[in-house]
């Protein structure tokens, strides 16, 4: 609910409201899905179980009645995808194409969260993670992607961020597709140059980067060094901070 309040006092006086949306899960989400309706805020329903490498649905074999229950905007899945890891990726392949299957049925949007995290042959060749990051991971996206796309073709692509121009290699293979960053979690200034750097390509449309925007506010909530009004409209300030960014890159206007 704090976080929530903070995008609240975001978008109360936007023109844009429409472009914005949540991604909140029905389990501790409840209260807040019904609010987000009432306030015409779309929501976007997480499907997955979390933790775990292989793709398992939330709620096992009941997973369409708990979408059409919350009938959301989009629903959302994540997959971590290697090309080398190929026994799970069959498996999770047949499960996005279930996933894509009930949600062409049923005119759901679909958005689909990829990680790549690199094996232990990826890691032989590149010795750690950020050398991973700048050398092979835009690559094994790609790889990703080309074989996820027969078994489903997202609405939007949700992408961890990428360098400069390494977003190419990927948008080749999402061609005309939406996409939207994620943040990873990682720092203020990592991510903005992630924007900055996003925002070059007009098939990237926007950001999903919650733990870098609230994570903070709401670490100084529990230890008691701010109380709730105060980490919202801390979460709301930060938020927007991003928000600038991206639109003045964009030369978008929609204050």
């Amino acid at each position: 609910m704090i976080i929530f309040k903070g995008l609240i006092d975001v978008i109360e006086n936007r023109k844009d409201k429409k472009d914005f949306s949540i991604l909140v899960d029905e389990e501790y989400g409840e209260k807040i899905i019904k609010d987000a309706k009432k306030n015409k805020i779309k929501i976007c329903l997480p499907v997955e179980k979390s933790g775990g490498n292989q793709l398992k649905f939330n709620y096992g074999r009941n997973f369409k009645d708990h979408i059409l229950k919350i009938n959301p905007d989009f629903v959302k899945v994540l997959v971590r995808y290697n090309k080398e890891n190929t026994d799970i990726n069959k498996k999770q392949l047949e499960t996005l194409a279930e996933l894509s299957s009930f949600c062409k049925e049923n005119n759901f949007k679909t958005i689909l969260e990829l990680l790549v995290p690199p094996t232990k042959h990826d890691l032989k060749i590149c010795q750690d993670k950020a050398t991973y990051d700048k050398k092979l991971r835009a690559q094994k996206t790609a790889e990703s992607i080309k074989e996820i796309k027969a078994a489903i073709s997202p609405t939007i692509w949700k992408l961890e961020g990428l360098d400069g121009k390494q977003w190419e290699i990927v948008i080749n293979e999402t061609k005309k597709a939406n996409i939207i960053i994620l943040g990873r979690g990682e720092d203020d200034k990592k991510v903005k140059q992630w924007l900055r750097d996003a925002a070059k390509f007009e098939q990237i449309i926007g950001f999903a980067i919650g733990r870098t925007i609230f994570m903070d506010p709401i670490k100084k909530y529990y230890s008691k060094k701010i109380n709730a009004e105060e980490a919202s409209l801390l979460i709301a300030k930060k938020f927007l901070s991003f928000i600038l960014i991206w639109e003045k890159e964009k030369n978008y206007e929609n204050l």
